[in-house]
């Protein structure tokens, strides 16, 4: 990975990330909803996490790596269990998704620091 594109990939990586650490805890929150807000929250949510998904297909887009495609497979699938209202397993492919950006950024700070960047 060259310097430019371990860059962008960690920039890209932290912000899936912390969009992702703050979907989940949105997901908790749809805990405490009943009837009609539950069904508010819901699509809240999905909207917020398509927003998500939007930017992670434009890092795809604009760094080709491998690892954003499994990314937005596993936010559709998130997103597919919420609609569902399947929070249990929403709540583990958060814990996926969260897990594939973290991954995403630590191979990019490898290389940084490698290259003495960082």
């Amino acid at each position: 990975m060259e310097t430019r594109e371990a860059i962008l990939n960690l920039e890209y990586s932290e912000k899936m990330k912390s969009g992702l650490i703050i979907g989940a805890g949105l997901l908790e929150q749809l805990g405490s909803l009943k009837d009609e807000e539950l069904s508010g929250g819901r699509k809240i949510l999905v909207g917020y996490l398509e927003g998500l998904l939007r930017e992670v297909r434009i890092a795809g887009n604009v760094l080709s790596l491998n690892h954003y495609a499994d990314l937005e497979r596993k936010m559709m699938e998130v997103i597919g269990r919420v609609q569902m209202s399947q929070f249990l397993e929403a709540q583990r492919s958060f814990s996926e998704a969260i897990s594939l950006a973290t991954t995403s950024c630590q191979s990019s700070m490898n290389v940084l620091m490698e290259k003495k960047v960082i």
